[in-house]
């Protein structure tokens, strides 16, 4: 069963557990809130990727850009099906976007054998300036 961790960003409380070759994040209210302040993903990023390091004795191979790139990848989808589905719609459209939602309730950031998209998010983090 896995230790779920709080951790201040922006005056919100933000809510993870670590696992052995990944990094586990609530993305709740706390965290949409938290990294609209500049700075606050990769400084969060950072910060847990630090404690996983100390938990268990190793480095994810995963930059701290790379993560905060993942949380507002996370972020920001389900907050526009959350606005989308307040438009009437089809059912089957309907059902697509709580797909989308239920797969970003948890941000699940880990080593790429474990993580799919971590290739895409090491990309993107070498574009986009987290930092």
């Amino acid at each position: 069963m896995q230790e779920w961790k709080r951790i201040r960003v922006n005056d919100e409380m933000i809510s993870y557990f670590l696992s052995e070759k990944a990094v586990h994040i609530d993305n709740n209210d706390a965290l949409k809130r938290a990294i609209l302040k500049p700075q606050a993903a990769a400084e969060m990023a950072r910060v847990i990727l630090d404690d996983h390091q100390k938990q268990f004795n190793h480095e994810l191979p995963i930059s701290s850009t790379s993560l905060a790139a993942e949380i507002y990848g996370h972020v920001f989808p389900e907050k526009l099906a959350e606005a989308i589905k307040k438009i009437p719609m089809p059912d089957k459209f309907e059902d697509v976007l709580n797909k989308i939602m239920e797969k970003t309730d948890v941000i699940d950031a880990g080593h790429e054998s474990i993580d799919g998209n971590r290739k895409i998010w090491d990309t993107v983090s070498k574009i986009i300036p987290f930092q």
